[in-house]
């Protein structure tokens, strides 16, 4: 093995399409350096200055280079040494523009399709103005920034849609945040303008759904899609039928994650302005204070349907090819052509926006009622006597209200939001059956 090994010299089919121009490139670039560091110069450039132990000799022109021979009591170069580096010079500069570029670009195209590249470049621009957005305006810690630029860039990478769905969810928390800040501040300890998220929370309301968008998208590799439209793909292999449905489940649970997030959020910052006192979900005869875990009211309920409806109605419209279907009959011949060459048919639309919203509405909604019944039982609520207020911690004056202290708010919501999103993903098949 050791002599078959030391005697194997790759054929040509067998030689990597990159290593010839890769190391032409490095030659190239080490007779660049080589010649700036020894006093040569390009035209463009000007003159270097020498040290003064060389003798210089005049400047030669050998092919498109300028080179000033600078060896100290070096003899003078014969005509056939310039032809033979005049030649060699000719071939690199004609193997790096004819070789090197077009093969570094034809191979990244096709690793990398375009529309990723572009996808992947606008996610990080879109990711890098959130998280720089939500440090100034004090939504988002310095830990939070950071964290919200890894998640919603990887989401964005994936698909536009899925970063769409995560970019309106943190959009939106942070908007109804500063809705009655005032009022919240003096109902709850610790409540900051902006609401300023940290790494946990952030993390917390994003890290599952974005594992589940990556892992259809680079394990699976499944193309984003209406939902049921693999089934046709895969009916004739059985192996492929259900690496379909598995990309389906994670779609399913990708939309149920943010709209349990989506209807938490905007159940606890619309709920606590309610002007009726909430009512605590395992004992609903007894009122409990504004910002109480646990505590539900009639306007949360309602915010938390409406947050999660949002969510499923923007992943249904934002399918790809949907907005393609509605203007495939706009325009003249070619542009409807081209809307139908990547349109999905406006049944299987329809249908998207349908199945989603409803995923959306019942995540929401019973994702933020789950939330409600993990804050009243294993997370403590504590209440200040004398700031009359909702504190963090137990000390004088301060009475728990509810639960006990078995899980910290982060937790909770991560909690709640796997088990939202598993609950979408078990229940595929009857979901895609619905319609």
């Amino acid at each position: 093995v050791g002599e078959s090994c030391a005697t194997w010299h790759p054929s040509e089919s067998q030689r990597p399409p990159l290593i010839e121009p890769f190391f032409l490139t490095v030659i190239y670039f080490v007779c660049n350096v080589a010649r700036s560091s020894h006093g040569f110069s390009h035209s463009h450039i000007g003159p270097r200055s020498r040290p003064t132990h060389f003798r210089s000799r005049p400047r030669e022109n050998i092919g498109n280079y300028d080179i000033l021979s600078t060896e100290k009591n070096s003899p003078p170069s014969s005509p056939r040494s310039n032809s033979n580096l005049n030649s060699v010079l000719s071939s690199s500069k004609t193997a790096l523009q004819s070789a090197i570029i077009p093969t570094s670009i034809s191979s990244i195209a096709s690793v990398v399709p375009p529309i990723d590249l572009l996808r992947t470049t606008l996610g990080l621009l879109l990711a890098r103005k959130l998280s720089s957005s939500g440090l100034r305006k004090r939504s988002l810690s310095r830990s939070g920034a950071i964290s919200a630029f890894l998640v919603s860039s990887l989401s964005l990478s994936t698909s536009f849609r899925n970063g769409i769905t995560l970019f309106a969810f943190y959009w939106t928390g942070s908007k109804l945040t500063r809705v009655g800040s005032s009022i919240k501040g003096k109902l709850e300890e610790g409540h900051v303008e902006g609401g300023e998220r940290g790494w946990q929370q952030v993390l917390a309301c994003s890290a599952i759904a974005v594992g589940c968008a990556v892992v259809r998208k680079f394990a699976l590799g499944v193309p984003d899609g209406p939902l049921g439209s693999g089934f046709a793909i895969g009916a004739a292999g059985t192996a492929s039928a259900a690496g379909n449905l598995l990309a389906d489940r994670l779609t399913l649970a990708y939309v149920a994650f943010f709209a349990c997030c989506a209807g938490d959020t905007w159940a606890s910052e619309l709920g606590i302005l309610a002007k009726s006192h909430p009512r605590l979900i395992v004992r609903p005869w007894k009122v409990v204070p504004p910002g109480t875990n646990g505590g539900i009211s009639g306007v949360g309920l309602g915010a938390s349907a409406a947050g999660g409806v949002a969510m499923g109605l923007l992943h249904g419209v934002f399918v790809p090819g949907g907005m393609a279907s509605l203007f495939s009959s706009i325009g003249g011949a070619g542009r409807a052509a081209a809307c139908t060459a990547t349109a999905v048919s406006k049944s299987a639309f329809r249908r998207e926006i349908a199945l989603l919203t409803l995923v959306g509405f019942l995540g929401g909604l019973g994702g933020s009622l789950l939330d409600s019944l993990l804050g009243a039982t294993v997370q403590a609520t504590y209440y200040d006597n004398e700031q009359n207020k909702i504190v963090k911690r137990p000390g004088p004056n301060v009475n728990r209200v509810g639960g006990w202290s078995f899980l910290s708010n982060e937790m909770v919501n991560v909690m709640s939001t796997a088990m939202t999103a598993l609950a979408a993903a078990l229940l595929a098949r009857p979901i895609l059956n619905l319609i």
